[in-house]
Parts: C-alpha cells; structure tokens; sequence
C-alpha cells in the first residue's frame, strides 16, 4: 500500500475533485475530512496527526449522537458500512452455529463459515435405515443419502480489526475501492 503522504492527496483529488494545486485536506468539509482521515491505510487515520482531531471530533458528537455521521457530498458517501467479520474463504458459506460446543459453554449464534465435506459412513450409518420413503438419515454431525456421508466443517469467523468501511468509485475509471477502518482510538 502507498505510504499515507501519497494516498490521501490522491483520494482528496479523485474523490472530491480538488481543483486548485494548493487545496488538500484541510480544505475539505467536516465530512469529507473524516472521509479522507478514515481512509487513509498506511498508517492509519491514528498515524495522520492531521487526521486526530476532526476523527476524535466526530467521536465525541457520537457519544452524544450515536447514530450521526457526516456526509462527503462531494464524494457522494453518507454512514460507512459495517461488516463485523472476516468474509469466510472461498468453498464456504456464512452460517451461525446452532448447537453447544460440547466444552460445557453455548456456541449457539457464533457466526462460522460452513463447508460440506465427504466422509466415511460410520457402522450406525451402515445400515439400511428408512426415514419415510427415502434412504436419507441426519444428525447433529453426519447426513446420510443412500451411500454417500457428508459432515459440514466448520470454521469459526474472526472478527475484522477495521470492521467500518466505505466504498470509493474513482468517477476517472469507474473502478470502486473500499476502505476499511476502525474508529478506536
């Protein structure tokens, strides 16, 4: 990633459309200052010592005013996205887990990426059991269809450090980026 030096002049030019060479962030509306400030990567907006206090500024507005953020008209952006988990790796599907851990605490609602795997059918599962008119048996673990076993793997989602994000088109080439962040401090 580009250093922060490189990368907020660049969104500041192609998102807002600066026009003067002397304009810059700090010209920028509260909005669009917070934009920017957020979407710095490298360092963070944490790491911008410009970026510190209009961030630390909307902190405390939302403190009283949860549910506020300003708008970057110029950009065309109103409250960031949030997406609190690492997306789950490519075969998978997000699911939530309904049962206990079997470790004595409850795992029930902990978002999890499931995957179906084929497995060896065990001796219970080697019987002809009918369920109804089909050769179909299920449990917590294992699914059964006439020979075939299939068990769903499951991986625990971990939780995105920068779980905020907002989604930048580049109106040059119409590509969009998005930029995650976190407002910790």
């Amino acid at each position: 990633m580009k250093p922060c030096r490189y990368m907020l002049p660049a969104i500041a030019g192609a998102v807002i459309g600066l026009t003067t060479i002397n304009a810059g962030a700090q010209d920028a509306s509260f909005g669009c200052k917070i934009l920017l400030c957020v979407a710095s990567q490298n360092p963070s907006w944490q790491g911008v010592s410009y970026c510190v206090p209009p961030v630390l500024n909307l902190l405390a507005i939302r403190k009283v005013h949860p549910g506020y953020w300003p708008s970057c008209p110029e950009a065309g952006t109103g409250k960031p996205g949030y997406a609190e988990y690492e997306d789950c790796p490519a075969g998978t599907t997000p699911t939530t887990i309904n049962r206990e851990s079997g470790h004595g605490s409850n795992m029930r609602g902990t978002p999890a990426c499931a995957k179906p795997v084929q497995t060896a059918c065990s001796k219970l599962y080697n019987r002809d059991h009918r369920v109804g008119n089909s050769n179909y048996q299920q449990n917590a673990e294992f699914q059964r269809v006439g020979n075939a076993c299939t068990t769903t793997e499951i991986i625990p989602r971990t939780r995105r450090k920068d779980p905020y994000y907002f989604d930048i088109r580049n109106k040059g080439i119409g590509s969009v980026a998005r930029y995650y962040f976190n407002l910790r401090h």
